[in-house]
């Protein structure tokens, strides 16, 4: 490792330390942040699961989770409305019985260690500082400040690249990723396409063991959800998302942008479906590209997706493939991490036009 790489190795790792460091401040404020609305979800499902996507119960909910707090940002019918599957609710539960305070803080930081677990498993067999360019970037800032859940969706992910032999176990793996189902939409129409039934068998039952709880507590809660959904993609949010150009259109535009979105991701990862990972890595990112809704915070799985194309052509446990250049001589081989460098500039300045935003005010 020459001496440059190490110091920018040692610099990403700082940068790591210190989104880990960082919820655990004092003046780290959890409620400035959409942990209230996963805490809301939480206190529904536990007292009042009929209702849980009912925004007048709510909006009652979470006034109690933020202490009288108002939302100073635009939200729907003044709240952060709560409008994950509910699933998602439940794994905020053991959170919430810790405090707001408390298990906002505990929340972020899960979510940043699933996102460490899922590039390790994304990038082996590299060593374990193949992961810091992927994950001390402003995404992981981004996911962090805003307390996302996209860190374990990225656990998913990666666990199921590295699990791909055994298509069961990836599968579950790939139940991880229903936290935002959105987010997948290429992934599934690929593995249909593909026809992996042992993968979709997986992913299926990971599903059902998701579902089954939430249906007892609230057998209607998926129409509920999916008409509550609707209300998330408007002109005045903030999305990265190709669909949300549709809200300027008349018509069903976002479903047929989401479509056509899809189907042109689906076909490149097809084009390149002699090599597992860029294949992977293409149907990852553009995940992100073709949901209907997507956040700033969700670019994170677009540094996923280019920790699992710096992997590309290399088998397991194999290093590095020299390839013979024009001349006949014999090229060096490419960093692993060239991926992310290349597009670190990009995801920067891309991040950085959207920044996170304290949405609440200690107004009561």
């Amino acid at each position: 490792m020459s001496r440059w790489r190490w110091r920018g190795s040692v610099a990403l790792l700082a940068v790591a330390l210190a989104f880990f460091i960082y919820p655990l401040l004092p003046n780290d404020d959890v409620i400035n942040s959409d942990w209230p609305a996963f805490a809301t979800g939480a206190r529904l499902i536990v007292s009042n699961p009929g209702h849980l996507y009912d925004l007048e119960a709510q909006q009652r909910a979470e006034s109690e989770v933020t202490g009288g707090r108002v939302l100073v940002t635009v939200g729907i019918q003044g709240i952060l409305p709560f409008l994950a599957p509910a699933w998602v609710a439940l794994l905020a539960v053991p959170f919430d019985a810790l405090g707001t305070d408390l298990g906002g803080r505990l929340w972020i930081l899960a979510g940043l260690i699933c996102l460490a677990i899922g590039l390790y498993l994304a990038t082996r067999p590299r060593p374990p500082n193949a992961i810091l360019p992927a994950f001390a970037g402003v995404p992981t800032a981004l996911m962090m400040l805003n307390a996302q859940l996209d860190g374990f969706v990225a656990l998913g992910m990666g666990a199921a690249v590295a699990l791909w032999s055994r298509p069961y176990l990836a599968g579950l793996a790939l139940g991880l990723t229903l936290m935002k189902p959105q987010l997948v939409l290429p992934v599934a129409v690929a593995l249909l396409l593909a026809r992996r039934w042992k993968v979709l068998a997986g992913w299926a039952g990971a599903g059902i063991v998701l579902l089954l709880p939430t249906l007892v507590l609230d057998p209607h809660w998926v129409t509920d959800w999916l008409v509550q959904t609707r209300s998330t993609v408007a002109p005045v949010s903030r999305e990265v998302d190709v669909a949300h150009l549709g809200v300027l259109l008349p018509g069903p535009a976002v479903a047929v942008l989401v479509v056509l979105a899809v189907a042109l991701i689906v076909y490149l990862a097809w084009r390149r479906r002699e090599d597992f990972r860029t294949a992977a890595a293409i149907l990852v990112i553009g995940g992100v590209m073709a949901s209907p809704h997507a956040l700033p915070a969700d670019l994170v799985l677009v540094a996923v997706g280019l920790a699992i194309w710096g992997g590309a052509g290399r088998r397991p446990g194999a290093g590095p493939h020299p390839r013979p250049g024009r001349t006949g001589r014999v090229r060096a081989p490419a960093s692993a991490d060239q991926p992310l460098a290349e597009a670190s500039d990009i995801g920067t300045r891309v991040a950085a036009m959207m920044p996170s935003i304290s949405p609440y005010s200690t107004a009561s």
